[in-house]
């Protein structure tokens, strides 16, 4: 392996459970009559990965439940091995793979730094000289000398983190243990992992806090049923992961059963979402328009017929909502069939799962004719991640304070005492 080189993984597969003997698959093909070998796929956990990490670096991984992650990190860990393919690892390995995962529940946490340090191979003198760091760095104080047994799972997770970022170690695996501690422990932690990271050791994470991995992670991998399906910038992993969940929750939503109010008086054939080109999508680009298409029959004469259309976010959260009567659209409805166009010019939605509630009424007595919740659902997707509700940009300004002037710039009170933010890289 080339120097530069700290991890290597070659056509690794992972399978879970015993494989199936080939005479038996030779049977099963027979008895099922499928003409191709049997095939148990459902098994995999992880299929074909090739990766190669390098010296310092920090990868983030990313995925859904079941994508295959800790799966990842515990073969690289040692802790269950390769189906198929080659896993080569160059120096010492910490993994952080489960929070109480070495410790001897009966010891203490000084006793299990001891144990940890010497199932690590460091002597008794080099684990008395980092007993200190650990015991300052867990912030464990008195507990430090209580069995672990009476640790909490937050108390587990600092030992165990104070133990992996003082021993010094090549590679570091982190499984979702950056979530321990409170807000003061969690930024010691951040600044810890960038010192090993500038010292030279590679730190492979696994986090469902994407805002951790972006933070900490300069390299990304996003993995989907054991497959490795993106690899670039922690950003750009992150954005393929979002984009493969908002898709997932599209197609939720579109299998959805719909609630419905409906009368004899308003028939609804069909709903599309179309762009500006009017050909049907399933996906809007964000910031790009848009526009909702129903194909409607009414069947009584209307006098002012009136439309609403409510966009709601995965969550259930009304993100925006238009009343047709309200954006100009007036005049008699006599019974006939009609396509009716909602067109949006403007799409400041966030990157997300959205799904669309539809309502025709009687605008003169406010009767509501036919109501569906859900008649078309999309996603909108872009490269930026998903915040908030809305999108948009800010115009920013960073002024000197002491060259800010008048009530507009950055002179502020709180409290009548002045406020001034210091920022930090």
């Amino acid at each position: 392996m080339s120097n530069d080189v700290t991890i290597r993984i070659t056509g690794l597969w992972k399978r879970y459970g015993l494989p199936v003997p080939r005479f038996l698959r030779k049977g099963i093909n027979f008895i099922k009559r499928r003409g191709s070998e049997f095939d148990d796929d459902d098994r995999w956990a992880l299929r074909d990965i090739n990766l190669e990490v390098l010296r310092g670096e920090t990868l983030g991984i990313v995925g859904r439940n079941g994508a295959g992650k800790s799966t990842l990190l515990k073969v690289l860990a040692g802790v269950t091995g390769p189906t198929r393919g080659r896993v080569e690892i160059l120096g010492r390995i910490f993994p952080m793979i489960e929070l109480n995962a070495g410790l001897h529940m009966e010891l203490t946490g000084r006793e299990n730094v001891r144990l940890l340090g010497a199932v690590m191979g460091l002597s008794t003198t080099e684990v008395e000289l980092i007993l200190p760091d650990v015991e300052d760095f867990t912030e464990l104080g008195e507990w430090f000398d209580q069995p672990v047994r009476m640790y909490s799972s937050g108390m587990l997770g600092r030992l165990g983190f104070g133990v992996a970022v003082n021993i010094k170690s090549d590679v570091v695996l982190i499984d979702e243990t950056f979530a321990v501690g409170d807000l003061k422990f969690q930024n010691k932690s951040f600044a810890r992992v960038k010192e090993m990271r500038e010292s030279g050791a590679t730190i492979l994470l696994v986090s469902h806090s994407l805002e951790t991995l972006q933070f900490v992670a300069k390299r990304g991998i996003l993995l989907e049923q054991g497959t490795l399906i993106s690899d670039g910038t922690a950003l750009q992993a992150i954005n393929a992961y979002e984009t493969l969940v908002f898709r997932s929750e599209q197609k939720r939503l579109e299998h959805r059963v719909r609630s419905r109010i409906t009368s004899e008086d308003v028939n609804i054939y069909g709903a599309r979402l179309f762009d500006g080109n009017g050909d049907t999508i399933t996906e809007v680009q964000a910031e790009r328009p848009f526009g909702i298409e129903v194909d409607l029959q009414i069947n009584r004469d209307l006098e002012h017929p009136m439309f609403s259309l409510g966009i709601l976010n995965a969550a259930g959260i009304l993100c925006k909502w238009n009343v047709s009567k309200e954006d100009g659209l007036v005049g008699p409805g006599p019974q006939n069939h009609y396509i009716l166009k909602a067109w949006y010019p403007e799409n400041k939605l966030s990157t997300g799962a959205y799904e669309a509630h539809f309502a025709a009424r009687d605008a003169a007595s406010y009767e509501t004719l036919e109501r569906i919740a859900g008649i078309v659902s999309f996603a909108v997707i872009g490269p930026e991640r998903a915040r908030g509700i809305v999108s948009g940009k800010v115009d920013w300004r960073l002024i000197p304070y002491d060259e800010a002037k008048g009530p507009d710039e950055l002179k502020h009170s709180l409290n009548g005492a002045s406020l001034r933010e210091e920022i930090h890289d």
